[in-house]
């Protein structure tokens, strides 16, 4: 009995100096910090030296400490001049626009062990010149924006930019379908949207099949979206068998007759009336189908044909707004 008492003792002891020398050393650092690494000896900024006006660019900080090793470190953040401003992780974002290229200042600060380190780095925000529209390529056009969310889900809008300067804007978020006005000037297309307000768009770069437009309404920071350009439906391109993106199938035929798996099963007759795709289902519902111009075709056929999708009511009113569709050739 006391060769097994004077052996458990020992243990304990053992634990206990253990423990101590744990305490003694500090134990493991918190937020990448110290612990047994030394004293904070430096600190320093990782980051671009530049971002456009709108954007964001994001910054790391790293600690130095006196054993020669570094670690990633959660510094406070700032920023001068209040042109722009800084998260407490590191995201720097352009809080308007600049009326030219203009120097900021980021500051990292950091404290461990009583020590406190303080980094800068100056970053370039550069402004972003507008290309200006002319009134011949915005009327009459009709443009597809769609957005996914960092933390999911989709959102998207059709603008109908009609030659007479109504607009019609529809969307999936209430009201999703309304109308205004728009018009043209040299610093950007204005729309007058009812019961929402002005909004003023300017394009900043563009491509064949879109372009990358500044959305402000004149409240917070402009949004920096993609407007998909649409063109018109072929309809000798048209005719076939297609898959869509739900296990739906879409069949047109020649006649301008077709059907559809989808929803349960449809069929319907099908014309092409000033570029837009026009079915109309045997339930008196149509649909209007507007090609997005990254849709893909050989010389004579459709091989992905992309469109949105807006559907009316037997009486012509506004029912629903899918979205985006993809069909492809089978």
């Amino acid at each position: 009995m006391r060769k097994f008492h004077g052996t458990f003792l020992h243990a304990l002891l053992l634990s206990a100096f253990l423990a101590m020398a744990v305490l003694a050393c500090g134990g493991g650092g918190g937020d990448g910090g110290g612990g047994n690494r030394g004293d904070l000896t430096g600190l320093s900024i990782d980051g671009p030296s530049s971002m456009p006006e709108y954007g964001t660019a994001t910054y790391t900080a790293t600690a130095n400490w006196s054993d020669n090793s570094t670690s990633t470190v959660t510094p406070t953040w700032g920023v001068n001049p209040q042109v722009a401003e800084i998260s407490t992780g590191g995201v720097l974002s352009c809080q308007g626009g600049v009326a030219s290229d203009q120097t900021v200042t980021i500051t990292a600060t950091y404290s461990a062990g009583g020590i406190t380190e303080t980094a800068t780095m100056d970053v370039t925000i550069t402004r972003v010149s507008s290309i200006p529209f002319t009134t011949q390529e915005l009327s009459g056009k009709v443009f597809f924006e769609e957005n996914f969310y960092a933390g999911g889900g989709d959102g998207s809008h059709l603008y109908i930019l009609n030659a007479d300067f109504s607009l019609e804007k529809f969307g999936y978020e209430s009201p999703n379908h309304v109308t205004g006005t728009w018009s043209n000037d040299p610093y950007g297309m204005d729309l007058n949207i009812s019961g929402q307000g002005g909004v003023t768009v300017q394009r900043i770069a563009e491509s064949a099949t879109e372009m990358e437009v500044l959305l402000y309404d004149g409240s917070g920071s402009p949004s920096v979206v993609t407007w998909e350009k649409t063109v018109p439906v072929d309809p000798a391109k048209l005719p076939g068998t297609y898959a869509g993106q739900i296990d739906d199938t879409w069949i047109f035929n020649v006649d301008g007759t077709g059907s559809t798996t989808g929803a349960g099963g449809w069929t319907f007759t099908w014309t092409v009336d000033s570029g837009i795709l026009k079915v109309l289902f045997s339930s008196g519902y149509e649909g209007r189908m507007y090609a997005r111009a990254n849709s893909q075709s050989s010389s004579t056929s459709y091989t992905m044909l992309k469109w949105v999708f807006i559907e009316y009511t037997p009486s012509g009113g506004f029912y629903g707004f899918p979205g985006s569709m993809d069909l492809t050739r089978q």
